[in-house]
C-alpha cells in the first residue's frame, strides 16, 4: 500500500509531466492526491522539495525501464537500441523528464540535479552499448560512441519538441525511425 509520501510523489510526477514545474502549485497536488495540507508539509518543506523527490523517482523509474528493456532484448546492439527507439511515445504529451527542462525555474541547481542524473545515465547506457558494438567491430567507428549517444538522446528529445511545436504527435516516431535507418547504415555484419 502506498504511503502518503508516495502518493504525493506520484501525483507530482504526473503533474510535472502534464503541467510542468512552474504551472503546478501545491494546491494542484493537494486536489489531485486528496492529501491534506498538513500531510504535504509534514513530508516536504516546499513545492521544490516535492518536485525534486518526484523527479528523482521519475528518473529512477525511467532508468529501470530502460535497463529492463535492454536486459530482456536477446538481439545485438542494433536490436536493443531499436527496441528503445520503438517504445510508444506521444510528442504532444512530451517526455516525462525532458518536459520539465523547458520551465524557466529549472535553472535552480536542486531542480537540475535529477535531470542531469537522468540524461547523464542514459548517455552512459547508450555510450556503453555503442562502445561495445564498436569494440566487436559490429558498428562503424565513423561516429564516436559518445557522440552517437548524444545524438540518440537528441533525436528523441528533438522529436518531442518539434512534434509538440507542430501539433504532430507522429513526429517523435518519424525521427526515431529515421535515426534507426541511420544506425542501420552504420551496422557491420
Amino acid at each position: 500500500m502506498a504511503t502518503t509520501r508516495d502518493l504525493l510523489v506520484d501525483t507530482m510526477k504526473q503533474l510535472l509531466w502534464e503541467r510542468g514545474y512552474d504551472a503546478t502549485s501545491p494546491n494542484h497536488v493537494l486536489e489531485r492526491s486528496g492529501v491534506g495540507k498538513g500531510s504535504f508539509y509534514h513530508h516536504f518543506k516546499s513545492k521544490k522539495d516535492l518536485a525534486v523527490a518526484a523527479m528523482e523517482a521519475r528518473a529512477d523509474d525511467l532508468i529501470a525501464e530502460f535497463d529492463s528493456l535492454i536486459s530482456q532484448s536477446s538481439g545485438d546492439w542494433f536490436d536493443k537500441v531499436c527496441a528503445y527507439l520503438q517504445l510508444p511515445r506521444h510528442a504532444l504529451k512530451g517526455c516525462r523528464m525532458g518536459r520539465i527542462v523547458q520551465d524557466p525555474s529549472v535553472g535552480d541547481d536542486q531542480l537540475l540535479a535529477p535531470l542531469d542524473r537522468y540524461f547523464s545515465t542514459m548517455h552512459q547506457r547508450f555510450s556503453g552499448i555503442y562502445q561495445e558494438a564498436q569494440r566487436q567491430d559490429k558498428l562503424a567507428k565513423t561516429i564516436p560512441a559518445e557522440a552517437l549517444a548524444t545524438l540518440t538522446l537528441s533525436v528523441i528529445q528533438g522529436g518531442f519538441v518539434v512534434g509538440k511545436a507542430t501539433s504532430q504527435d507522429q513526429i517523435v516516431d518519424e525521427t526515431s525511425g529515421s535515426f534507426m535507418t541511420l544506425l542501420e547504415s552504420l551496422k557491420r555484419h
